[in-house]
């Protein structure tokens, strides 16, 4: 299958050598040191103590790659609105186009997400009906430009926006699968992303704002409250909006507690000095929050101090 990756970071990385590896045409979008390293060098990836190697073409420029059958969008939420209109040449009628951002995508509602969305860049050049709802449960990360360290590679989830089952997820599950790369059908993948939101909208901008690793937040009881009260409202929204979630903030805390002294995504950008995921963690589901007249005070802090350490630093 002919396969463009779009992002060629941690998750990206990872994706595009597991599908190459398994006999797929793929094609990277890929930028500065990285292009130049995978261009020069080839993307490897490790996964335990195997390390293999493997050849994509790469380009900094989507429209010389041509039209793909699945695309698949490993760009972080913040640069998406800048480059979508450049990707719209990877699209024909029948690709399949797979977004794998952190928090709440583009398409979660019905109506625009303005705080994602603001001119419907996005929505524009990705045609709903071909896009693939998508949540990932993996940890990677790059010990070089065109080097992939998995660290553990859980699943994948997909899921038609709106809903129910069909073929061509099913199609695509099976794509994942067979490259090596747990993967699930939901009926209900707006469920699935609120459930992986609702730990990562507090963990994520309490680490970059305290520069801490999760261990730290989890062991202090004030902030570890303060970030339980967050994820009550979170878990109301869901509620208002279709996604409950049944588990409590202690629950899924234990569980995030089980991993250790790791970094956030958000504190990992903040310390390179990457723009962060502000509007796709915190912005969208404030928005949501809004139209469904739920109310989130302890989120609404977070957003506002995120916020302020974003525009300090030029994050956003």
């Amino acid at each position: 299958m002919n396969i463009c990756v779009v992002g060629a970071g941690a998750i990206g990385g990872w994706i595009a050598a597991k599908l190459a590896l398994a006999g797929n045409e793929v094609s990277l979008v890929a930028r500065g040191e990285t292009l130049r390293a995978i261009e020069t060098q080839g993307l490897d990836i490790t996964e335990g103590d195997d390390t293999r190697c493997v050849a994509v073409t790469a380009s900094d420029d989507p429209a010389s790659l041509g039209v793909h059958d699945v695309v698949v969008v490993a760009v972080k939420a913040p640069a998406l609105p800048a480059i979508s209109p450049k990707l719209q040449s990877l699209v024909g009628p029948a690709t399949q186009i797979v977004p794998v951002q952190n928090g709440v995508p583009w398409w979660f509602t019905d109506d625009p997400l303005r705080s994602i969305d603001p001119d419907l860049t996005l929505a524009d050049a990705f045609p709903i009906e071909q896009v693939a709802g998508c949540v990932v449960h993996a940890s990677c990360f790059r010990s070089a430009p065109n080097h992939v360290m998995v660290k553990r590679a859980e699943k994948l989830i997909l899921g038609e926006p709106g809903g129910g089952r069909s073929e061509r997820i099913e199609r695509l599950r099976t794509l994942f699968e067979n490259a090596g790369i747990r993967c699930e059908a939901s009926e209900n993948v707006r469920r699935a992303i609120w459930y992986k939101l609702w730990g990562n909208a507090t963990i994520n901008p309490m680490s970059a704002l305290t520069r801490s690793t999760a261990d730290k937040l989890l062991d202090d009881p004030v902030i570890r409250a303060f970030m339980a009260e967050a994820m009550d409202e979170l878990a109301a929204v869901g509620a208002a909006i279709g996604c409950p979630i049944s588990e409590s903030a202690e629950d899924r805390m234990a569980v995030t507690g089980r991993l250790g002294a790791f970094k956030s995504s958000m504190l990992q950008d903040v310390e390179a000095g990457r723009p962060i995921e502000l509007e796709a963690l915190l912005g969208a589901p404030r928005e949501i929050a809004a139209r469904a007249d739920v109310p989130i005070p302890q989120l609404d802090r977070i957003y506002a101090l995120t916020r302020l350490m974003a525009e300090n630093l030029q994050l956003v």
